[in-house]
């Protein structure tokens, strides 16, 4: 099987020879490892941010950013496109690797999670994990991570210091936007996991997603991100089987539809685990079958999207 980490090394050397030129950093530590601040204490522009998420997918995606009019106001658009979406979305771009120690916490997702396997269950049902010698980590947070941190990465990826590499970006920063946009396609393949469809046979994906405003309150650019999926995220699977799985996949299907994720966080403290999981789901689905049928599901609620982004008044 083909390493996600190997895929990716050589978008992220791309970072690495383009730094000026994308206003981004790089770190060598004492410890011989590298960070790469892609959005903390750098600007870091589109480029880097279409960097930044493309290497979150461990290659396996491409992401462009397209025009788009609501409503007759212009937004910009994230598109990707994958094959092996399980591996790409789940494997990769899922953020599933919390990370907190002494003066520093984050969240990890990218290429390295599937040498730690974080978590392994995920990983036995999509059934792959990665053994590449160079480990690329992306991380979500408002800080750079220390040469003791980056030793607690190596550590729980069995690999020693000098060989991770890890990109950081904070929420609200352009990079983080730009990959907080770019994660429809992963909300509707884990939505499907958790209902027990066996997301291997998902064979394609695509999606769009309005990129949020950039803001230096990153809880509130990470609330509006997510009602960007959950309220306008356009998804489309190429699927080997078809089931009334997919009925259960849009946003529309939970509760609390209708009410902005910023006002849903404040009700649960933060404790993403506390919302309704049927939230973290895209707008719309369309599902490509294997007999050439084509089925769709959800709808688009512009309103919502238009106030989350302060563009319209509630």
């Amino acid at each position: 099987m083909f390493s996600i980490n190997d895929r990716a090394a050589a978008y992220v050397d791309e970072l690495l020879n383009r730094e000026e030129e994308l206003q981004i950093k790089s770190h060598f530590l004492e410890n011989q490892s590298t960070v790469i601040d892609c959005g903390v204490n750098t600007i870091g522009g589109i480029g880097a941010g279409i960097l930044y998420a493309t290497i979150a997918m461990g290659g396996l995606g491409r992401v462009s950013l397209v025009p788009g009019i609501i409503d007759g106001l212009y937004l910009q658009f994230s598109q990707i496109w994958v094959d092996q979406p399980a591996i790409a979305c789940l494997g990769s771009q899922k953020p599933g690797w919390k990370l907190k120690a002494e003066g520093f916490t984050g969240t990890a997702f990218g290429p390295a999670r599937a040498i730690a396997l974080k978590p392994k269950a995920l990983y036995q049902a999509i059934d792959y994990s990665d053994d590449a010698e160079t480990v690329f980590i992306n991380i979500e947070a408002n800080s750079l991570p220390t040469a003791k941190d980056m030793d607690s990465i190596a550590k729980q990826c069995s690999t020693e210091p000098d060989s991770v590499v890890a990109m950081v970006a904070r929420p609200g920063s352009i990079a983080g936007t730009i990959a907080h946009s770019t994660r429809a396609v992963e909300w509707a393949l884990n939505r499907l996991f958790q209902i027990g469809y066996d997301t291997k046979d998902v064979i394609s994906a695509s999606g769009v997603v309005p990129v949020a405003p950039t803001s230096g309150a990153d809880q509130d650019c990470i609330g509006i991100s997510m009602d960007a999926i959950a309220y306008y995220g356009m998804v489309s699977l190429y699927a080997r089987s078809v089931s009334d799985a997919f009925k259960s996949v849009t946003s529309e299907n939970s509760k609390f539809y209708g009410k902005s994720f910023k006002a849903l966080l404040m009700d649960v403290q933060g404790d993403y685990s506390k919302v309704d999981g049927a939230m973290f789901g895209p707008a719309r689905l369309m599902v490509n079958g294997p007999d050439g049928s084509t089925k769709t599901f959800g709808r688009l609620d512009p309103a919502m999207l238009l106030i989350s982004m302060g563009l319209i008044e509630a």
